[in-house]
This record gives C-alpha cells, structure tokens and sequence, in this order.
C-alpha cells in the first residue's frame, strides 16, 4: 500500500480526503445507523438508540466523496423510512408506501452529499490547518445544520412536505422531552444531532493514519454535559389562568377507507359511547366541562342533519357541556372541508374550524391527471379533493367553566411546527388533536403520532387532548405526563382535569431563530467546506501543469 492512502480495514486514510470509513464499513453503518433510528422511535421506542444511530450515519458519510456521501446517505434513509412508514402498505399497498420512501430516502441522499462535502471542504481549508478544534466544532456544527435542513425541506417539499420521524420526537419518552420547550422541535432536533455528530468529527480528525484518543473522549464528554443540560432544563413555566373537566370520547367505529359500514354507523358509535359516559357520571355524581369527539366521528354534514344535529344537541344539554366533533362539509366550490364544529344545548353554535393540512394522495390528488395516468385504481380511491382551512386555528368553546379558546389541530396538522405556533397565536389555552387512525390499524403510525403529540404539548406548554376513532387516545399534560389513556381499538371514554395556560414558551417565541440559526451554520459550512475543495482542485491542477512544464523531454 503506498503511503498517500494507507489506513486498516475500517478506515481509510489519504491527504485529500483525511479518515474516511471504507465503503463496505461506511455502507454497513449507514443501514446500522438506519435501523436504530427507527428502534428509537415508537413503537419501540427505544429512545437512547438514537445517539449511537445519528453517530453512524454521520460517521458513514463523513469526508466521504459527493457521489458516496449520496449513497450512504440513501442507504441510511432507505433502513429508516421502509420500516418507520411501513404502517403506509397497510390498506393502500407498497406503491403510496414506495413514493414516499423514495422521497424521504432522497432528502437522505441528498443530506449525505451535502454533509460529505461540507466536512470533507472544511477540513481541506489551509487557514484550519494548524486549528484542528475549530474543524471538529465547525464539521460538527454544520453537520447539525445540515441534518436540520434535511428535516425541514422534508416538512416542506414536495405537497406541503412530511414532517415525521424528526430527531425530536424521539425523546418524547425520555428525559430530555422538557427541553424542546426551550429550543422547539428544530432547535432540539439539531442540538441533538450536533451532539451526536461532535464525537464524530474528532475521531475523523487529524491528517495522519492514527488518531489519538483524548479529543474523542474530550468530545465525547461536551457532548455528555450538553445533554445533561438540556436533561436537567425544567418546562418553561407558563401562568395557569384555571383549569377545564375534559372528557374524550373513543368510538371504537369502522371509519377506515375499506371499512364495511353503513351510513351513520361511526356517529352511532359515538353517540353509543357519550350515553356510557354520562350513566357513569351521573352515576358517579360527576360533571365535565366539555366532550371530545375525534375527527370525522359526525361523519358528512353534520349540521344539515336535522336528526343527528338534534341528538348531538340533547346530549350537550344532558352534560350541560358542549360537545367538539369532527365532520365532512361540502363547500360551495364544490370542494371539501375536514372540519371540527362545537355543539351546546341549542345546537351548532356556529365555530368551525377547518384542516389546515390535508394529506395529499389521501384527502385530496395534486396532479390527478398525471397520477391517473399511471396509477388508476389507486387515484380513483380519492374520490373527494378537501380544500386547506383558512379559518382561525381556535375555537371559542362556552363551557360551565367559562368561555375557553380551544386550538384544533385534525389528524396530521399536530406534526406542522406553524400550526403549533398559529393555535397559539390565536389565543389557544388547551389543544384537541382530533385523529381518525383506523386507516393504519394496529401499526406503529398510531403510536408515532401520539409521541409528536406528547412532544407538542410540551413545546406549547398546553396540555393536548389526542383522540381518535380507534386509538391511541391519551389525556396529555404540559409536561408529557398521561393524565388518561383509553385502549385502542375499544370503544370508551376518558376524563381528565388539566390546566388551561396562557402565553408562549420560549421554544415559540424564538424557535424559529433557533432553526434560522443552525440553518445558517449548516448552508454556510457547505458552502465554506464546497469553496475548499474547489480551491484545493485548483491548486492541485496548477501544481500538476507546472511539474508537467518543468519535466525533462521524454519524461
């Protein structure tokens, strides 16, 4: 092996490219690294496998070439996504579940380039040369830049975008759930990776063929205490401006796409399982300030019935509490609204909300002409387009407690950062997160749904009232705790007293200058780290003309 590349079976040493894993290493990493992220989130939810999993994708892409960098980064993406979404071929088979695997994978893909070419770009600057500390912080940093961007397009792009399987999320049953309060999803998502990634970089550090270990265990220790910071941060302390008797109804109800069911049967359900509710309380001498159904429980145009409208009156006259249900509404363009809609003891009271986020290929077919082309049967299955709300993302709900601004958020809503922050622009002291889950069955998406929920009500400071058709169905508290949990696919209801708060949590008012932040500093170490290389290309190209000129005839 000549001096230039030497190195041992794992690694790979040059002066160009610094340590590099060997491709087989690097590609085993990846799938590894892949794999744990996924056993990290629920239903496992083995949430310290998250650390080891983002080190080895790092690792695996880390000063590798642009073209590698891809591939490791598709690698990785493809052992996360199959399995983490595999919940997607439960009733629409692998063509949905294979799009949006690609799609994911490709953001992967593209992160691998990117962090290759930044790490790899840095560490070539000859002004870095003699400062090996400040290319470890910058690789890593930008690093953690680079892994937040990736998770922000793929909340964005294409259709409005994904925003599922975030670092973040991945605490919601760990000790460091109580900091996203501070920093919000993004910014506990790249603070995360940069903890992870910084270990990384030292021990890629350095331009001979060994690396010594004290900056790894150095590292290994800032990374230590940085998660021991965000472990010991305390919820951000919000002002309670009183407290609300929330009961929330799960129907149990047929209410998938392919469910054989006959018209009423998901709102009979539901008024079935509110009857249980008040013969217990009643029983019980007990009252409740308000009722929750989940999404579409009222099924179509609830308001135009007069006979469901009616029962649905009666039974908030019999709680002497409103009762929130979700329903289908026709609009006059001829489009849809997935709607949320509050009923007292005269009936409507006229507060609607509509879903902000419809899921396309689902609630409504972009494209339909050039999806129909090609696959058909599975277009046809979206037979209605629902359009996006514009309404407020809060409703006014009179309740015996008084008058209370409840912020909605339909199904997928829950996962967009900007509807978090719009309820509570909007004054929201509590959250219902109405769900329609059968679709999935007894899959991991119920399970990963309720763990951004349990994350979003931490980030707010509000407590979250996750309820679905089917389950999972839980009572959230501001700091994570269940205060009532329902079993999925049984049909019950549960109570719980929570606090109603108002103002914003420190993630809301600067989260987004947080992401802005470890944006910038991922874009402008690629950038840097892209300059780098281009430079020494340059460089090494005018050295090779020269030795070329200065070379003997014949030579």
């Amino acid at each position: 092996m000549s001096a230039a590349v030497r190195g041992s079976w794992l690694l790979r040493s040059d002066p160009a490219r610094g340590r590099v894993l060997r491709w087989y290493v690097s590609a085993a990493a990846a799938i590894a690294g892949g794999l744990l992220l996924d056993a990290a989130t629920p239903d496992l939810a083995w949430w310290p496998l998250m650390f080891p999993a983002v080190a080895l994708v790092c690792a695996s892409v880390w000063q590798q070439r642009a073209g590698w960098g891809f591939v490791a980064g598709l690698l990785a993406g493809a052992a996360f996504w199959m399995p983490h979404i595999g919940w997607l071929t439960l009733y629409l088979g692998l063509i949905p579940w294979a799009a949006l695997c690609a799609v994911m994978m490709l953001w992967y893909g593209l992160f691998g380039l990117a962090a290759a070419v930044a790490t790899r770009g840095i560490r070539s600057l000859p002004s870095l040369a003699s400062r090996p500390g400040v290319v470890v912080f910058w690789q890593a940093a930008t690093v953690a830049g680079l892994w937040l961007v990736r998770e922000q397009l793929q909340g964005s792009v294409p259709y409005g975008g994904f925003p599922w399987g975030r670092l973040a999320t991945t605490q919601a049953n760990g000790p460091i759930l109580q900091s996203v309060s501070w920093l919000g999803f993004a910014g506990l998502s790249a603070a995360l990776a940069f903890a992870c990634a910084l270990p990384i970089a030292a021990a890629f550090a350095g331009r001979g063929g060994r690396s010594s270990v004290r900056p790894v265990l150095a590292t290994v220790s800032l990374s230590l205490a940085l998660l021991v910071v965000l472990a010991a941060l305390p919820a951000v302390p919000l002002a309670s401006t009183g407290t609300l008797r929330v009961a929330a109804v799960q129907g149990n109800s047929q209410s998938g796409i392919f469910d054989d069911r006959e018209a009423g049967g998901v709102i009979s359900d539901h008024f079935a399982a509110t009857e249980d509710l008040l013969d217990q309380l009643e029983a019980d001498g007990q009252r409740v300030d308000v009722i929750v159904w989940p999404e579409n429980s009222a099924e179509f145009a609830a308001p135009d019935n007069p006979l469901r409208s009616q029962r649905l009156a009666k039974l908030a006259e019999r709680a002497g509490a409103p009762i929130v249900v979700g329903s289908v509404l026709a609009n006059p363009d001829g489009s849809y609204s997935n709607s949320s809609l509050v009923w007292d003891g005269d009936g409507p009271t006229g507060e609607r909300y509509d879903k902000r986020y419809p899921v396309p290929f689902a609630e409504y077919m972009p494209n339909r002409p050039f999806f129909h082309a090609i696959v058909p049967d599975l277009v046809d299955l979206v037979q209605l387009d629902y359009a996006p709300g514009t309404r407020p993302s809060a409703l006014e709900v009179v309740t015996p407690a008084g008058t209370v601004q409840a912020g909605i958020a339909i199904c997928f809503d829950i996962i967009f950062d900007a509807h978090a922050a719009d309820m509570l622009s909007d004054g929201a002291q509590i959250i219902f997160a109405q769900t329609n889950n059968a679709d999935f069955g007894r899959t991991d998406e119920n399970a990963q749904q309720l763990a951004i929920a349990r994350t979003r009500a931490v980030e707010t400071g509000r407590a979250v009232v996750n309820d679905s058709t089917v389950g999972t169905s839980a009572i959230v508290a501001p700091d994570g705790r269940d205060l009532a949990t329902l079993t999925p696919y049984t049909r019950d209801s549960m109570v719980a007293e929570v606090p109603l708060v108002s103002g914003d949590t420190l993630a809301l008012r600067f989260g987004a200058a947080i992401a802005l932040v470890w944006t910038a500093l991922g874009l402008f170490g690629l950038v840097a780290g892209t300059a780098g290389l281009v430079r020494r290309r340059r460089a090494e190209s005018y050295a090779t003309r020269g030795s070329r000129r200065s070379a003997p005839d014949g030579v």
